[in-house]
Parts: C-alpha cells; sequence; structure tokens
C-alpha cells in the first residue's frame, strides 16, 4: 500500500485519477436486481415477440379443453392481442394468483411431472405477459352466475378502473376465458424496436395458428385483425378438411393417409 501511494503521488493528478477509474472498473459490485428487473428479464426470456405470447396462450385454452378458439390481433399482435374460448374457465377465487409466476392447476408436487398431460405445467405464461404487457381477464366457469373481469400488472391484480378496489369484479360473460394483451413490450422499447413490422408480425402468428389448426381438428379456430379473417376452422372437420382450407386443395388432393 506505502508503495501505492508513493507512485500515486509522483503521478500527475489526470493519471492518478485513471488509474483509479480502471481499478473501479476492474473489479465491478456485485448486486442484487431489483425484483421488478428480474422479472422483466424472465419475461423476455419466455415471450419474445407476439407470436410466443399466442401459442402460450392458445395452449392454455387447450388445456382447458376449448373446442372454439378465437383470436383478433391489431398491429401483429403488439397493440391487441385477444384470445377467447370456451374452455373450463377460472374461478372468480384464483384471480389473485393467476399471474403470479410458478402458480399452476396443472401440478401439485414435483412427483405429478412423471404424468404430466398438458402443455404446460410451471406457470409463467401468464406472468410473463403481465409483465411486458396491459393484460385484462374474463372468465367464467360452467357453475358461476356470471363471468369475472380483472387487470393484471407485473403479476399483480390492480384495479380495472381508477378509484376500484383491485378485486375480480362480476361482469356478464359465456362460460370460457378471453385474455386481451394491450401493448405488449411497452415498457421494454428495445425489444420491441427489435422486432419486425406489424405485418410480419402478423404473419408469424398465422403461422402459429395454422399449426395448431391442423393437429387439433376437433377444435375451431379463427384469427382475424380489424376484422378481416384469415383462418377459420370447423370444429366438426377432419385433419384433411383442415388442410385443404389452410392450404388449399392442390395441396391435400396431394395427401396419402398413414396408418401406424
Amino acid at each position: 500500500r506505502e508503495a501505492v501511494r508513493v507512485l500515486f503521488a509522483s503521478l500527475p493528478t489526470s493519471h492518478a485519477a485513471s488509474i483509479v477509474l480502471m481499478d473501479s472498473e476492474a473489479t465491478p459490485t456485485i448486486r442484487r436486481l431489483e425484483k421488478s428487473t428480474v422479472n422483466r428479464i424472465a419475461a423476455g426470456e419466455v415471450i419474445i415477440r407476439p407470436a410466443n405470447a399466442l401459442k402460450e396462450l392458445i395452449e392454455n385454452s387447450l388445456d382447458a379443453k376449448a373446442t372454439s378458439i378465437s383470436i383478433l390481433l391489431k398491429q401483429g399482435g403488439l397493440k391487441v392481442l385477444q384470445i377467447q374460448d370456451n374452455g373450463c374457465g377460472i374461478r372468480a377465487e384464483d384471480f389473485p394468483l393467476l399471474c403470479e409466476r410458478f402458480t399452476t392447476s396443472k401440478i401439485r408436487s414435483y412427483k405429478d411431472l412423471n404424468g404430466i398431460k398438458s402443455f404446460g405445467f410451471r406457470g409463467e405464461a401468464l406472468a410473463s405477459i403481465s409483465h411486458v404487457a396491459h393484460v385484462t381477464i374474463t372468465s367464467k366457469t360452467p357453475s358461476a352466475a356470471c363471468a369475472y373481469r380483472a387487470s393484471f400488472s407485473d403479476g399483480k391484480l390492480i384495479p380495472c378502473a381508477p378509484g376500484e378496489q383491485a378485486v375480480p369484479r362480476p361482469v356478464a360473460g359465456v362460460k370460457g376465458t378471453t385474455i386481451l394483451a394491450e401493448d405488449l413490450f411497452y415498457n421494454i422499447p428495445i425489444r420491441r424496436g427489435a422486432l419486425r413490422s406489424s405485418s410480419e408480425e402478423y404473419r408469424r402468428c398465422v403461422n402459429v395458428v395454422t399449426r395448431y389448426a391442423i393437429h387439433y381438428s376437433g377444435v375451431s379456430f379463427i384469427i382475424k385483425k380489424q376484422g378481416t379473417v384469415d383462418v377459420h376452422t370447423l370444429k366438426n372437420a377432419t385433419i384433411r378438411q383442415n388442410i385443404r382450407k389452410l392450404f388449399g386443395s392442390n395441396v391435400s388432393k396431394e395427401l396419402i393417409q398413414i396408418k401406424a
């Protein structure tokens, strides 16, 4: 240390300051990130673009045994991404946990993973979306007298309107769930700026819906943007009929069915 003091004393002030700066840069301080920062980083790993969010929501609808899934997008899903299904719905008492990380109805313990039959089980999809978008969820179970609606931000319930309490409020609705995600990546401008045009993002979303529509012939899929329907399959259609609907008769007539 004495040698260092002598060295500093013999150097011009500007050089001494440079050494101090270099020393501080060479040994950065380790800090614990704020929870909000951690959650946004984690959300960015799950939700990279609108098509990723849509995939997660479609799988939630399929896990809920939905036979009808309708999707509405604006600006490729960046401005509005809405998905409506006729699945089993969400109980009003489950709303407070709905968008928290690692909360799920799919499993209860680690042993349940041995017999997992659902798409997801970690409980990260809705949580991730709520950290990068304004989320509103409306849902009704078959036994409920009415539907319930709630808004979410950063994984937590928030008031639907100024002056209201942060609790689900009763509203008119049909059996199933409607999830509305608005202004995707509003709080991560770098991620939003890295995305392509809204038309390209919409094309990616249509591609996601097309893939699920082929494999799930017992489910009706609709995807539209501002009134224009680009995919519409029927619940009672066969896989071949869906392929004809999505890719045309020239493709479907060349198909060879294989049973194994």
